[in-house]
């Protein structure tokens, strides 16, 4: 069993593509899946509940999740988020599995790898 191609997770973090395959014709990258899925936990970490929460119901809706998941817009940080954050965020809750980014591009991502230094600038000449 290929561990990047599986179906082992929980539902709930699947990316809308492994949810339901017609979305991608088919294709699935167990990576680019990743990368959804962890952009959700990051984001259910900084809010301190899970971002599609209000689809669950009081009954556990799953059907309404799976919907919302595929069909709705992802979540989105609140407004009080810094701009990196909110970057991050929705790099990785790209619907479209091409458009996100891998894991060694998020690793140079500002709210990973933080502001980068400016060069400075050249000196005046000497008179």
């Amino acid at each position: 069993m290929d561990p990047c191609n599986s179906s082992v997770g929980t539902i709930a973090y699947m990316s809308p593509e492994r949810i339901n395959t017609d979305l991608n014709d088919g294709a699935y990258d167990g990576y680019a899946g990743d990368i959804w899925s962890f952009g959700l936990s990051i984001l259910e970490f900084y809010m301190g509940k899970f971002p599609f929460g209000e689809n669950l119901g009081k009954q556990g809706d799953w059907a309404a999740l799976m919907c919302a998941i595929c069909y709705s817009d992802p979540p989105e940080p609140p407004a009080a988020v810094s701009p990196e954050f909110r970057s991050f965020v929705g790099y990785c809750l790209q619907k479209n599995p091409a458009k996100r980014p891998s894991a060694a591009q998020l690793m140079q991502h500002p709210f990973v790898a933080g502001p980068q230094p400016q060069p400075l600038a050249a000196p005046p000449p000497s008179s």
